[in-house]
């Protein structure tokens, strides 16, 4: 077993283009779905939406690492040892499983019921300055429905008690 991925890891050349070939197909299948979720024109939750979109289902904060992931082991490949080559192997696949996470979240977005996202996003928000964008994108939002706003409600409500909390804690 060993021997074969020791050649495995030898053969350079088209193990290099298969492993570019996918990293660019993801990205090739990424980017007309990134343009279709950005141009969607539901004005409702404008703004909750577009924080939704790039913190949680694009991760836009860590695309970039993704990409690294992908790429940088392709980079190194010919300057590394055999040992260093399987390492870079896994974080390619790390990188390739990452980048097919957020492909799969943007299909849910695209198809799917986006208020459990919404409302996901709206539990784990902790970012002042997105947060009040984020709450008046959903109190001015006009069709809402009851079920809906009323799991806004519960959210904000929580939110509000956790600020007063940690307020009253610093006094």
């Amino acid at each position: 077993m060993t021997e074969f991925i020791c050649s495995f890891l030898k053969q350079s050349g088209d193990l290099l283009n298969i492993l570019g070939m996918v990293g660019i197909a993801f990205l090739t299948i990424l980017i007309p779905i990134a343009v279709a979720i950005f141009s969607e024109k539901e004005k409702d939750s404008e703004v909750l939406d577009r924080n939704v979109i790039l913190d949680h289902v694009v991760s836009a904060r860590y695309f970039l690492l993704y990409l690294a992931l992908v790429y940088v082991p392709i980079l190194l490949w010919e300057v590394s040892s055999y040992s260093i080559r399987f390492l870079e192997l896994v974080l390619w696949g790390i990188g390739i499983y990452l980048i097919a996470g957020v492909l799969l979240r943007s299909y849910r977005w695209m198809k799917g019921d986006k208020f459990p996202l919404r409302l996901e996003y709206l539990r784990n928000l902790k970012d002042p300055k997105d947060s009040e964008e984020s709450w008046r994108s959903v109190w001015q939002s006009p069709n809402t429905n009851a079920q809906n706003e009323l799991e806004f409600f519960k959210i904000f409500s929580a939110s509000i008690d956790k600020l007063m909390n940690d307020d009253e804690q610093r006094s």
